[in-house]
């Protein structure tokens, strides 16, 4: 393998430098192994999370190799495959209107590009949904339990470098919890453009605004995907969302002629985020936000009846 070279320097360890305890190191590289998977999976595929068996090329990619321990806090040094080596078809084509990973780039320059939307809090990026986020908040338990902060240090490449501390967890938990579960939609629109390969699409709607998706091949044939180029449709599937409440990704389990009478799938509603709807007692608070002050916070010795009786009364004093 001519894999990337990479450094993880963990800092905070009570264990003498150079030297981690194995328990710690299981939990640092399952957190570390299980954003990688979901990272590189919504890159390619559109969601980070899929039911069955890991694809061969998901999982060659995910093949680090552990290539020593240093002192200077404790360092970890690690090889990572580059998508050309692991997922050479996946990467291949680079089509023009939706962005596959670089055929250098590894999993962990996906993770990296993840954590860096995540804390500069970028709520339209297409680099994080609601499961990347998920798998980030695993590195909770190993800063709770062992150490101050994580980081993963590339000498080749500066661009691949992240850290995750509490300072960053608390920015990635907020997004989380700002961002809709998937659920089910059916949307109406023009069947505009196809990448067969990855049975991509990109939905126009009325309003000008274009969503991406993917047919599932179990429900949605090649022939009718065709068949359908350049019409409008109406589309049946799953939606993700990103922290701003909008559609982000629809995994199509049905796509058919749209029909008359049908208008209303047009307009598509954007979810409300939990930060959203407080939006009026935000302001009333003079831009306080009472989600974002008790998060990490709560649950404390309070039961929610108490909570939600003192923000009863604060909308009710202004």
């Amino acid at each position: 393998m001519n894999g990337v070279h990479y450094r993880i320097r963990i800092t905070g360890l009570k264990t003498p430098e150079g030297t981690i305890p194995l328990t710690a190191l299981m939990e640092i590289s399952d957190a570390l192994i299980q954003g990688a998977e979901r990272t590189l999976r919504l890159s390619i595929e559109g969601t980070s999370i899929k039911r069955g068996r890991l694809p061969a090329w998901l999982a060659k990619s995910l093949e680090f190799t552990f290539a020593g321990i240093s002192k200077g806090s404790t360092v970890l040094d690690i090889e990572v495959p580059t998508l050309e080596e692991s997922a050479p078809e996946q990467v291949r084509q680079q089509d023009l209107w939706y962005s596959m990973p670089n055929p250098e780039d590894t999993a962990l320059t996906l993770l990296s590009k993840s954590v860096q939307d995540a804390i500069s809090e970028q709520l339209e990026s297409q680099r994080f949904d609601r499961g990347v986020l998920g798998a980030l908040l695993a590195f909770k338990t190993p800063l709770d339990k062992y150490l101050d902060e994580f980081e993963v240090l590339s000498p080749n490449r500066p661009k691949d470098n992240f850290k995750i501390g509490r300072m960053e967890l608390a920015k990635i938990g907020r997004l989380e919890a700002e961002t809709p579960e998937p659920r089910a939609v059916a949307i109406a629109g023009s069947f505009d453009l196809i990448e067969h390969p990855h049975r991509l699409f990109r939905l126009s709607l009325e309003d000008g605004r274009k969503i991406t998706g993917k047919a599932e091949p179990e429900y949605v044939s090649d022939r009718m995907m065709r068949d359908l180029w350049g019409k409008k449709v109406v589309v049946k599937g799953t939606a993700h969302f990103n922290p701003s409440g909008e559609i982000r990704f629809i995994e199509a389990q049905v796509v058919r002629p749209f029909e008359i009478g049908e208008e209303i799938l047009q307009a598509v509603q954007e979810i409300q985020p939990p930060l959203k709807l407080v939006e009026g007692f935000k302001i009333r608070q003079k831009g306080r936000s009472p989600l974002r002050e008790i998060w990490g916070q709560w649950p404390g010795e309070e039961s929610i009846d108490e909570l939600l009786s003192v923000l009863r009364e604060s909308s009710a004093e202004t």
